[in-house]
């Protein structure tokens, strides 16, 4: 028994990495190649593995590290000062979409396909998407910090929240009354306040003490995850759920980071086991799976617009800051397959609705790996649209707003990020706040405009990829046109191709562009900058400096002097 174990152990992984090599390759979602490995090891497929009821088994501890990782990553206190619109927006995106998929899935019929219980796990599902899957494309482009991205990465969080009061009356399903919810959703609220207690007044003097141990920081606090998992399978409760308030419990700790970090090549292993084991479960598709994985990938689509952005969008945002959620958001979770595995466990979905999930969120992960990189140019397609049937691309006043000129301002800034942020707090240092005045900034952050408009900073919403929003600026006026973003910042241009655009329609203004590269500085110079800023130049200039003062004995004195200086530093964008 042992022995074929192994051996299945060792086939699966080994179907991953080779069916993860061409993914990684083609950038697709490494998860689909793990469940692709499990299919072609399945009944599907060549029929390999002997015992796949054991890898489930085992790769339920990858389930438990996975919840218990992203519940370190869900800081409580981080999501209540996020903003209005994360808050608004995480907590109606939910209820919309179960809202909406209430009528759409049981009008169409597709709910008797899914079981007993398969209208239920429907609704909770397709609200749900996928955190790993968004985050990685994200991170790899490295867009995290996107005023989108973090409105995006929020309401993913929110929905983990929802998931836990899902989790926790899960187990009662099949007796779906006020009593049973009540007494599931008490008895998570005695578990969550009982982690709680420990984590405020007991844990951090564990931790403190063995802070200094790596090796047993670790082990305590996966003994803390499974000792919680413990206590919420002996209260009835999903141990997954015990996992996530685990995590969510010592979120805030100052050694959550390095815990996950560590955790993380654990999970990975056993987040692979868990990934084949569904590929393995994978029946022959049906022409009712078919149909439901159909109703799925169009309900999601569908709902994450009609949620996503009204309400960003009423809640003052322009079209471009509430367009590009709703498209990141675009997908199935892998929590929908979490709670249809547990769904099947515990009796409540047939196993057609389980292999809808894993078909849907194969294929919705497949559209994301296209669509997000591709946001821009979505929101280019659609934003004509979106202003014919009423939805103006603009800001309101609660979250900014644009305005006019009355004259040429001197600087024209096109694009507003952090290089733009910080150059706008040293000409104030320098100067005054007069020269407020005389700046426009150009951007379509709404949060960046709001700041600047508190300032006294004249700020237009608009694409500067755009070439109408260009026009629309009066530029032969301006004395000097200024991008501080670098191109991988910029959206739908280049700043090389901004120079010749700029240097048409505004051809006596100065032109500062920035370059990461000599070779691309060097061709937008000889194609007219006035200025190329480049700044790994600009920062080794100023280490080198660092670097000299260290040497002559300067360095106590020098970190107190910087650490002061950015303690000091109020800026649009921190």
């Amino acid at each position: 028994m042992h022995e074929s174990l192994l051996t299945d152990i060792g086939k699966s992984i080994f179907a991953a990495a080779l069916l993860g090599l061409p993914a990684y390759l083609l950038r697709i979602p490494l998860l689909l190649a793990y469940l692709v490995a499990g299919v072609v090891l399945g009944k599907l497929g060549l029929g390999l593995v002997n015992s796949p009821e054991s890898i489930s088994i085992l790769s339920e501890i990858g389930l438990i590290l996975l919840m218990f990782i992203l519940g370190l990553e869900i800081n409580i206190r981080k999501l209540v000062h996020a903003g209005k619109a994360v808050l608004v927006c995480g907590a109606l995106q939910f209820i919309f979409c179960v809202i909406l998929a209430l009528p759409f899935f049981k009008f169409t019929g597709l709910s008797d396909i899914a079981g007993k219980y398969g209208l239920q796990y429907l609704c909770v599902a397709t609200a749900l998407s996928s955190t790993l899957i968004v985050v990685k494309i994200l991170s790899d482009r490295m867009e995290l910090d996107a005023l989108a991205s973090r409105i995006t990465i929020g309401v993913l969080v929110i929905q983990d929240l929802w998931a836990i009061v899902f989790l926790a009356i899960q187990p009662n399903t099949a007796n779906m009354n006020v009593v049973a919810i009540g007494t599931s959703i008490g008895t998570a609220i005695m578990l969550v306040v009982f982690c709680w207690f420990l984590a405020k007044y007991i844990l951090p003097y564990i931790f403190r003490k063995i802070g200094l141990q790596p090796e047993l920081m670790i082990v305590t606090a996966m003994a803390w995850c499974f000792a919680i998992c413990g206590a919420a399978h002996k209260l009835h409760l999903s141990v997954e759920m015990g996992a996530l308030v685990a995590g969510v419990s010592i979120a805030s700790f100052p050694y959550h980071v390095d815990i996950a970090s560590k955790l993380s090549s654990l999970r990975d292993f056993f987040i692979t086991l868990f990934f084949v084991s569904l590929g393995l479960q994978i029946p022959q598709p049906t022409a009712a799976v078919i149909q439901l994985s159909g109703g799925i990938i169009g309900f999601v689509l569908l709902s994450r617009i009609l949620t996503v952005f009204p309400v960003l969008h009423r809640l003052g945002y322009g079209n471009w800051a509430s367009l590009l959620p709703s498209v990141n958001l675009s997908q199935l979770s892998e929590f929908a397959i979490v709670l249809g595995a547990l769904g099947k466990t515990y009796g409540h979905i047939s196993d057609e609705l389980l292999s809808a999930f894993i078909i849907s969120m194969v294929f919705t992960a497949l559209l994301s790996s296209g669509f997000i990189p591709r946001a821009h140019t979505i929101y280019r397609f659609l934003n004509p649209l979106l202003i014919k049937i009423g939805f103006r691309d603009d800001i309101s006043s609660s979250v900014g707003d644009s305005t006019a000129h009355e004259q040429g301002p001197q600087l024209v800034m096109l694009g507003f990020f952090r290089q733009a942020s910080s150059l706008l707090q040293e000409m104030i240092d320098r100067h005054t706040q007069e020269v407020l005045k005389e700046i426009l900034v150009v951007d379509l952050n709404p949060e960046a405009h709001h700041k600047l408009k508190e300032m006294g900073v004249k700020c237009r919403y608009g694409d500067i990829s755009h070439v109408d929003t260009l026009r629309g600026l009066d530029l032969e006026l301006a004395k000097v046109i200024m991008v501080t973003n670098s191109d991988n910042q910029l959206k739908g241009i280049t700043n090389h191709r901004l120079l010749k655009t700029l240097k048409n329609m505004a051809p006596h203004s100065i032109i500062i562009v920035t370059a990461e590269t000599f070779n691309l500085a060097k061709e937008c110079y000889a194609d007219g900058a006035d200025y190329v800023f480049i700044p790994r130049l600009v920062g080794a200039h100023y280490l080198a400096d660092v670097l000299e003062r260290i040497k002559s004995g300067e360095g106590p004195g020098l970190k107190t002097t910087a650490h002061e200086y950015v303690k000091s530093r109020k800026e649009v964008l921190p």
